[in-house]
Order: structure tokens, then C-alpha cells, then sequence
């Protein structure tokens, strides 16, 4: 499985350093959980790790490949926004289709048999589903894809209790890299080994859940 790195990341707005010589490793086989203030860089930090935005120094690497302008290496990360996208038509099948064309190991079998587990149906148009119904559609997809690195943006929010401890127990048993922007706390104590801390740009790692984190600042 993959290893994502962010080596020196700097990214300049207007003056303004968003990242700073940013060093972030999230290696395969963990849940790391990244936290921070409005403005920390969290954003702009997770836009670089999925190969959105170019780095004005430093280097961002999937096992040692860059990401920026490498379909092939995109190919193996998935990203689930807080606010999934989606267009005013489109249904979940829709989605499905596409991401399976940009996705070399999607698995259709595995999306049929996630269906049992989602109960959702995948040929209403996702803007008439509630929003945590939209979340779920979004990860339906995304587990289908079995991506390598897995960056979730607030992954609870709108979701229920039991999906909720469905998504943890999912969470401990996968096996690649991922990398959680949450603010729930409880939900990071269940399942993070690492906690980032982004702070004007830069990255400070907590070894243990978020309950470490706190009793060390």
C-alpha cells in the first residue's frame, strides 16, 4: 500500500504563507488525525496531498511519485469533502460511473454488495436525499474505489449513530493511509494513532489519540 509525503511544502497567497516548509507523512497503515485553527492550513495543506494545487516549494509524494499533474498516482487517492459535489442530476449510480472511469482499481462487484450496507437508492437524484444520506452515498462510492490513501474532511458530520460506529470500525481495519480533518473529538479518540497539529503552517505530530494530544499542550 502507499505512503503520502508533503516534504518542505510552502505555499505563498499574496504575501501570506499558508504553508510553511510544511513536513507531513501519513504512512500505510494508519489513521492520523490533522487538526488546527481556522486558517491553520488544513485546507490548503489536504488540497496539496491530493494533487489540486502546486506547491511553490518543496515536494508532495505518493511513494516517492509526485502527485501534482500525475493522473496515474491521483488514481490511487481518494478525497471525501465535507461537502460532497455533486451537479443538480446527478444520482449516486451517476457518481458511481464516473468515479469507476477514473478509478483503475474500482470494483463494481464490491459497489453491489455495498449496497446491503447503505440502503440507499442509487438512481435518486443525490440533492433529494437528506445530507447524511449525501455522505453516505459519498462513501458508498468511495469504498467501491478502494483507494490507497483515503482523506476524509469531517467524515461525521450529518452522519447517525450507526453510521457513525460503522465508519469507525471500517476506519481500524483499512489498510492504507488516512487522514482525518476532524473536529469531533471523540470520534478521533476511538480510532487516530497520530494527532497533527497545524499551526501557521506547520506541523506538529502527537503520538496517541486526541485525549494525548490535549493532557501534552
Amino acid at each position: 500500500m502507499a505512503s503520502i509525503e508533503l516534504k518542505n511544502v510552502t505555499k505563498i497567497y499574496e504575501g501570506f504563507k499558508a504553508l510553511d516548509a510544511l513536513n507531513l507523512t501519513v504512512p500505510s497503515g494508519s489513521v492520523y488525525g490533522l487538526i488546527g485553527p481556522n486558517g491553520a492550513g488544513k485546507t490548503t495543506a489536504i488540497r496539496h496531498m491530493m494533487g489540486v494545487l502546486r506547491q511553490d516549494a518543496g515536494s508532495v509524494l505518493l511513494d516517492g511519485e509526485p502527485v501534482f499533474e500525475n493522473p496515474s498516482v491521483k488514481a490511487r487517492m481518494l478525497c471525501i469533502p465535507d461537502e460532497p459535489y455533486f451537479t443538480s442530476t446527478s444520482t449516486t449510480r451517476d457518481l458511481m460511473k464516473f468515479t469507476r472511469a477514473l478509478y483503475p482499481r474500482f470494483d463494481t462487484e464490491r459497489y453491489e454488495k455495498l449496497r446491503e450496507i447503505f440502503a440507499l437508492d442509487d438512481t435518486r437524484p443525490i440533492r433529494r436525499l437528506s445530507r447524511g444520506m449525501q455522505k453516505q452515498s459519498a462513501f458508498w462510492i468511495a469504498l467501491a474505489a478502494r483507494p490507497e490513501v483515503l482523506v476524509l474532511d469531517e467524515p461525521t458530520n450529518h452522519l447517525d449513530m450507526s453510521s457513525i460506529a460503522w465508519l469507525e470500525t471500517y476506519l481500524l481495519n483499512y489498510r492504507g493511509a488516512v487522514l482525518i480533518v476532524a473536529h469531533d473529538r471523540y470520534f478521533l479518540d476511538k480510532i487516530v494513532t497520530k494527532v497533527i497539529e497545524l499551526d501557521n503552517g506547520h506541523a506538529i505530530v502527537y503520538s496517541g489519540n486526541y485525549t494525548a494530544y490535549s493532557e501534552k499542550r
